[in-house]
């Protein structure tokens, strides 16, 4: 009877605790269940990677006797493999015979007329009869070009480029056009043009004084002209837009998602003196992160919509061999990583520590990390972090990796592809020292590269014209900062939280006017989200009444921009459009086979 007694007596006391602990969680706000991803990843068997199909009715003309021509060549290649554009390559250097009949557009991506002056005769015959031309280089002002200026609308050349400083777009064009976007670095580049009055201008520099984007009807066909000369990633959104115009109706896949990244969070609290957070704020750093910073990005969670995706950290120390000490203070994990997750983030992998997947037959270009003393050594790292994390949040996939600083070697590579759990890495789009630099896409491994794009709270011009132009481009805004950002002069400690805070609103309050339908993805969601991007393809027939639309790789749902440059759209079956800007579309698929009525066809 006794014994009975006080194994009731037991029971209560437990029960009254796990009551207990429930209210404490919950009263701290950090009680969380688990959330069901929006983009849920596919099986990878099941993905293909950037396939165009269908005829190949575009001819990419290139010379790669010309440094520019072959430097720029990079950029066009990957922006129509990235908008499913078939095509065939032309170099003007083989002096091979050039037959563009069986072509429906042109991109050309030269800038001396003086290689191809036997082929313009027939390339203006070409258009005359209906092909679409995109003259995607400033040109040359030479003899050549001042004989045939007429045909891509130009009615005055002086002599010398234009330095081009900043891009604005008209408005109904391009996703952001209500504002003018510097460029960092510029020089002569851009031809130093006026237009003929018959042309149609689609983008300017910033006071409007020159043409950068315009199209000129010639018989029955169309020129485009991008008097555009800073070919590299950050400005691959203006070439795709341009593209864009040829056709009466142009479609291509896009991703339809935005992200953010918490770098080394949850982590111990950084080191540091915490300078500039005592002189703003009088406090400590880890005062300051849990009762300033962090509450200011749940807000920023709450206003936008944001689903933050933390990358955990086990241990700053710099130990890359032996036995990895663990780290037993885990409370503030618990408190930010859970509120994190109530938020709907989630938790992915940064290391056990913050040296990179590197072993010691890396040699470092820029950083000073320390390297791993085997593979085998590197391999129990990523292990540990896993086995920390789960503990710690049982219900963490730990899908995506975020590489320290970026850096990533090809044995550390190699590692992750063979991890059971890590399906995502996410580094970055530009390239630089040693980091890992990225596309969007599925590699031969089935492991989804989903590159971020800007970083910090400082957001410069050439971070905002990236961002400008991704979001023409892949649809996709993908941004990443440190909670020690605040203890780096060069991540902008000296201007302050509240700068630093105002700075980040404003890009996200631009980011949401620009394109309101973006959705709001984790890292694991994204990696879903750019799977579909990169199985699709799409072809498409075009007649005066419909447009037909056939998916190959269609899954479950994918996304496409579509711009109509002909008339309208009066109904559509098997998807739904929504309006972005103008006659750009945004094309939620639903089916492999979709079909679109127009109206007003001229």
């Amino acid at each position: 009877m006794k014994k009975t007694r006080f194994y009731d007596v037991i029971k209560v006391f437990i029960g009254f605790i796990l009551i207990f602990s429930l209210l404490l969680v919950e009263r701290n706000g950090i009680l969380y269940k688990s959330h069901e991803n929006t983009e849920p990843l596919l099986k990878v068997t099941n993905v293909r990677n950037k396939i165009a199909t269908g005829e190949k009715s575009c001819v990419l003309i290139t010379d790669t006797s010309d440094k520019n021509a072959s430097n720029s060549l990079i950029q066009f290649k990957q922006i129509l493999t990235d908008m499913r554009v078939p095509y065939e390559l032309y170099d003007v250097a083989s002096k091979t015979n050039l037959d563009m009949s069986h072509y429906k557009t042109a991109f050309i991506g030269i800038q001396n007329y003086d290689s191809i002056e036997d082929k313009l005769p027939m390339m203006w015959d070409w258009i005359k009869k209906g092909g679409r031309l995109l003259q995607a280089l400033p040109v040359y002002n030479t003899n050549v070009f001042r004989d045939n200026a007429q045909n891509l609308g130009v009615k005055d050349a002086k002599k010398g480029f234009f330095c081009l400083e900043d891009f604005r777009s008209k408005d109904g064009f391009m996703l952001g056009s209500q504002k003018t976007y510097p460029i960092v670095d510029p020089y002569e580049s851009s031809m130093n043009v006026s237009v003929q009055d018959d042309i149609k201008v689609y983008a300017t520099n910033g006071d409007e004084s020159l043409p950068v984007i315009w199209t000129k009807k010639l018989g029955e066909g169309k020129v485009v002209v991008c008097n555009f000369g800073y070919v590299t990633k950050a400005y691959r959104g203006i070439f795709a837009s341009a593209y864009s115009l040829l056709e009466d109706v142009c479609a291509y896949p896009v991703i339809n998602g935005s992200s953010y990244y918490l770098d080394d969070f949850p982590s111990p609290t950084p080191l540091g003196d915490g300078k500039y957070l005592k002189r703003d704020y009088k406090m400590d750093i880890a005062t300051f992160y849990s009762s300033r910073w962090w509450p200011d990005l749940l807000k920023f969670g709450d206003k936008y919509g944001n689903k933050y995706t933390g990358l955990i950290i086990e241990s700053y120390n710099d130990q890359t061999k032996g036995k990895l000490p663990n780290n037993k203070d885990t409370s503030s994990y618990e408190y930010f990583g859970n509120m994190l997750l109530k938020q709907g983030g989630e938790i992915g992998i940064h290391g056990y520590n913050h040296q990179p997947l590197c072993l010691q037959s890396y040699t470092y270009k820029v950083e000073k990390y320390h390297k791993w003393n085997s593979y085998k050594e590197m391999k129990y790292s990523i292990n540990k972090v896993k086995k920390f994390t789960k503990k710690l949040f049982p219900e963490s996939a730990c899908s995506v990796y975020v590489p320290p600083s970026n850096v990533l070697s090809q044995d550390g590579r190699r590692l992750l592809g063979e991890d059971k759990n890590i399906q995502v890495i996410a580094s970055t789009y530009f390239p630089g020292g040693d980091v890992y630099e990225q596309e969007f896409e599925v590699a031969k491994d089935g492991v989804i590269e989903t590159p971020r794009i800007i970083s910090s709270c400082i957001l410069d011009d050439h971070m905002r014209f990236s961002a400008f132009s991704e979001i023409n481009f892949h649809y996709v805004n993908s941004h990443f900062m440190h909670p020690d950002d605040l203890l780096d002069v060069d991540r902008g400690a000296a201007m302050g939280w509240k700068t630093l805070k105002g700075r980040f609103d404003n890009y996200m309050s631009w980011l949401k006017t620009s394109a309101p339908t973006l959705r709001n993805l984790t890292g694991t969601e994204m990696g879903g989200a750019v799977q579909r991007f990169c199985n699709i393809s799409v072809e498409k027939n075009i007649t005066k009444e419909q447009v037909e639309f056939d998916f190959t790789g269609f899954k479950d749902e994918a996304y496409c921009f579509v711009r109509i440059n002909d008339g309208d759209v009066s109904s559509i079956k098997g998807a739904k459009l929504e309006k972005l800007t103008g006659n750009l579309y945004l094309m939620k698929v639903k089916n492999k086979k979709v079909t679109m009525k127009r109206t007003g066809v001229i």
